[in-house]
């Protein structure tokens, strides 16, 4: 087989994750009631968090302002790439919106204003008939009551955004490993090359690689997240195992190298890693378990994974486990390699 390039495990990995000040995503609907399962924006980032931190990794949250929000994220992007370091995985992870403009070009935005003539109707008749009670302040439950309809017809304020040419600039010229992770609808434009755009001569050497929930011309179901955290709680590291209800053969029997394994639950294990005995996953390897686990999962939209640079040849991006006591590659201990 192909022998590819041998690649560091990190020392070090900082991850940060964007979502908006003000958004409408994964919030409860108006005119009816939440629904079992539901899970709100900030549930699922503090999951996310939770995750990279059970891995070792410093996790930075940030929320982008309303106003100047092109000037702020630009700025706080800057601050986290202080961190780059040949030892280091800089993660940035964008979970709100994302379309494309008049030029092809991906734009972040906060949130969109209703379209549903419904919730608009009762947003609106509520509000006003809150409006024209005259006492409405003059019991705390009443303002309290005042203050929710207020937040809720908010969703109809000026919305705000962000062009990725802003900020591609900081993200692809950073002097280290980046993983970008973009859980928005035409989140593939990322990977769209533009001509007037080089990345600085001294970072051409850094690899750079995209998560993406879809394609730039396509619209995510909002599962990309959800399934990333997921795998990677699952994941084992020395061996890579994870769970696979059926198993390659379809029969929820997996060979371990001395038999069938079983996870927590008894649920059967299957290889999904480098090497055996390797504490990392490669983002590669990440991308091909998700989209796999999308489509049997019959969601509406599936990851794409791209290398934005360098153009060639391909290079790794490993997820290290900097906690697991038994990986050599742990902080304080030299580095391990692998090849694929």
């Amino acid at each position: 087989s192909k022998r590819r390039p041998l690649h560091p495990q990190y020392n070090q990995v900082y991850a940060l994750i964007l979502t908006w000040e003000f958004h409408d995503l994964r919030t409860a609907s108006y005119t009816a009631p939440a629904a079992v399962d539901y899970i709100s924006l900030e549930d699922e980032t503090k999951r996310l968090r939770q995750t990279l931190e059970g891995y070792g990794y410093t996790v930075i949250e940030s929320l982008i302002p309303m106003h100047r929000s092109a000037e702020s994220l630009k700025a706080k992007i800057n601050k986290f790439c202080r961190h780059a370091a040949d030892d280091t995985l800089l993660m940035v992870y964008y979970h709100g919106h994302g379309s494309l403009d008049d030029e092809n070009e991906l734009v972040f935005s906060s949130h969109e204003h209703p379209a549903n003539p419904e919730w608009s109707q009762a947003a609106a008749a509520e509000l006003y008939a809150a409006l024209l009670v005259s006492d409405v302040y003059s019991t705390h439950g009443r303002k309290e009551k005042h203050q929710q309809l207020i937040k809720k017809y908010e969703r109809y304020r000026p919305v705000a955004e962000v062009k990725w040419e802003d900020i591609r600039p900081i993200v692809l010229g950073a002097p280290c490993d980046v993983l970008l992770v973009l859980d928005c609808c035409a989140a593939g434009a990322a990977n769209l090359h533009h001509a007037n755009w080089q990345p600085p001569p001294a970072t051409e050497r850094f690899t750079k690689h995209l998560f993406a929930a879809c394609g730039f011309e396509s619209s995510t179901s909002d599962d990309m997240t959800a399934a990333m955290c997921d795998i990677l709680d699952e994941w084992v590291p020395g061996h890579g195992l994870l769970p696979d209800p059926m198993g390659p053969n379809g029969n929820g029997v997996v060979n371990g190298g001395g038999g069938a394994v079983t996870g927590k639950l008894g649920t059967p294990l299957t290889l999904a890693s480098p090497p055996a005995g390797s504490p990392f996953i490669t983002t590669k390897r990440l991308h091909q378990i998700m989209e796999d686990r999308l489509q049997k999962n019959s969601a509406g939209s599936q990851p794409i994974f791209k290398q934005l640079l360098p153009h060639d040849p391909e290079q790794h991006i490993t997820l290290p486990n900097l906690l697991d006591r038994g990986a050599a590659g742990r902080r304080g201990r030299s580095r391990g390699y692998f090849v694929a």
